[in-house]
């Protein structure tokens, strides 16, 4: 049988088992069966720690008293445990959100350059296109006025020729008709001398 100052602790004890068992279930039940400074559980926890500690000092056992300060000195130990994780959490998740927004920036800065790379290389091209066919259009035109000045150099010569071929026409034309005028003096000089000695025999 245990001694009258016992029965006070038996009970706590007996009685916040019974209450935990909720507790305990949504901790297993959430995933958080092995975490000790799963929230819940904490605050149970604190809930048993300072009920011991009042009991104690009301029904004068030091024992339960002193239960109550050691759990709740472990308590506040998980609670500062778990506000660092919570810290190193809540950093790791800055961090993380950081690193993701960097991650992003940077594959934005690099599609950005992508896009700058694509429409220099497509501006590129199309000012080299438009050389060419400036080139091109200066060779055809260039062709054009050779073959435009070389028909006017035809024309020249085809006119050279014509003129030519005019006058020598008219040169031998005129030599025509001073042979045949020479012809019709030496004639008529014939005539007369004729005409003279045919005279001189009558006399």
């Amino acid at each position: 049988m245990a001694p009258l100052a016992g029965v006070p602790r038996t009970v706590v004890s007996l009685g916040f088992g019974v209450a935990r068992v909720p507790v305990d279930l949504l901790a297993q039940v959430t995933g958080n069966g092995g975490n000790r400074e799963f929230g819940p559980t904490l605050a149970f926890d604190s809930v048993e720690a300072t009920v011991r500690g009042i009991l104690g000092s009301v029904l004068g056992d030091p024992e339960l008293a002193a239960q109550g300060h050691r759990q709740d000195a472990r308590v506040q130990r998980r609670s500062a445990a778990a506000e660092r994780d919570r810290a190193a959490d809540a950093r790791r998740e800055v961090a993380d959100d950081r690193l993701a927004q960097r991650r992003e920036r940077d594959q934005q800065q690099r599609e950005q350059v992508r896009e700058q790379t694509v429409e220099q290389e497509q501006r590129l091209e199309q000012e080299r296109r438009q050389r060419e066919q400036q080139a091109q259009e200066r060779e055809r035109q260039r062709k054009e006025q050779a073959a435009r000045d070389e028909a006017t150099a035809h024309e020249r010569i085809d006119e050279h020729a014509r003129e030519a071929r005019r006058t020598r026409v008219q040169e031998e034309s005129e030599a025509v008709v001073a042979e045949r005028e020479a012809a019709e003096k030496k004639a008529e000089a014939l005539e007369l001398a004729e005409a003279a000695d045919e005279a001189g025999r009558r006399r």
